[in-house]
């Protein structure tokens, strides 16, 4: 069962099994639980699509499969049949396989919180740089 694909509306009232696709600028595609002002919402029948179209479409995105379908040359966009399209092609395969498929998400999001932790490794360690120059050259000014 396909989900809507509408275009969101800030004023309108949020339903369970909703997430929100980004639609312009460079992460166009990119799904999010909050709405954005430029997105679509995309409206799942139950618990189980909502799951397996906001994974796909997050993998999608990851994978870079919208970037081909932007266009506009300022602010570049991607619109709801483009989404559509590209997610009626590669549906039907994933979900057919969609234990392997949640595997691949496990071991992706075990990679995520590995670089998250390694981000924040390389900011501590910057900061104890700078630290330790400040202590050093603040000592050598004193006569």
């Amino acid at each position: 069962m396909f989900p809507q694909i509408r275009c969101y509306q800030a004023n309108a009232i949020l339903q369970p099994n909703v997430f929100f696709i980004l639609a312009k600028g460079d992460n166009a595609g990119k799904p999010s639980l909050k709405p954005w002002a430029n997105s679509f919402a995309m409206i799942c029948p139950n618990e189980k699509y909502f799951q397996f179209y906001f994974w796909l479409v997050y993998a999608l995105f990851k994978a870079k499969k919208f970037k081909v379908r932007l266009r506009g040359s300022a602010i570049p966009f991607i619109n709801k049949d483009d989404i559509a399209a590209v997610l009626k092609e590669v549906a039907p395969a994933v979900y057919d396989d969609w234990s392997k498929f949640q595997v691949l998400l496990n071991t992706l999001d075990k990679l995520e919180s590995l670089k998250s932790s390694l981000g924040q490794q390389l900011l501590a360690s910057e900061n104890l740089q700078s630290y330790l120059l400040h202590v050093y050259f603040s000592g050598k000014q004193k006569p």
